[in-house]
């Protein structure tokens, strides 16, 4: 089935948003030469956001429901970012509680773009 140019705007926005925490965390990567944490913590952020709107499917044919579970991804990203990066070594600081958020937000938000895309198609 053709997808329509806003579907496809959607795609391509949502692989900018699962980019990110990614990019961060292979730059995090290669200016320390050896912290690699941020990539456990980013692909931990993507399953636990795929996880929660899986799960959400059901619920969210409304868009109260697409709201709710959005919500419910972002914080089950960024709890399975922030639960990894400690498992990595990582301390509890702010800095942590940051970067979990901000992977946990860039997580969610690209599931929600990929489902909103997908529904239509």
């Amino acid at each position: 089935m053709k997808q329509s140019s806003r579907e496809q705007r959607l795609l391509a926005l949502s692989f900018v948003f699962v980019a990110i925490p990614f990019a961060f965390a292979l730059i995090r990567a290669v200016r320390t030469g050896y912290d690699l944490r941020y990539i456990g913590a980013a692909v931990a952020s993507l399953l636990g956001a795929v996880m929660a709107m899986r799960i959400g499917k059901a619920y969210s044919s409304t868009r109260r429901g697409m709201v709710v579970w959005s919500a419910g991804a972002f914080v089950v990203a960024t709890l399975c970012a922030i639960v990894t990066a400690l498992f990595l070594g990582a301390s509890v600081n702010a800095g942590s509680l940051l970067v979990g958020s901000a992977f946990g937000f860039c997580c969610a938000v690209s599931r929600v773009l990929y489902s909103l895309a997908r529904s239509r198609a």
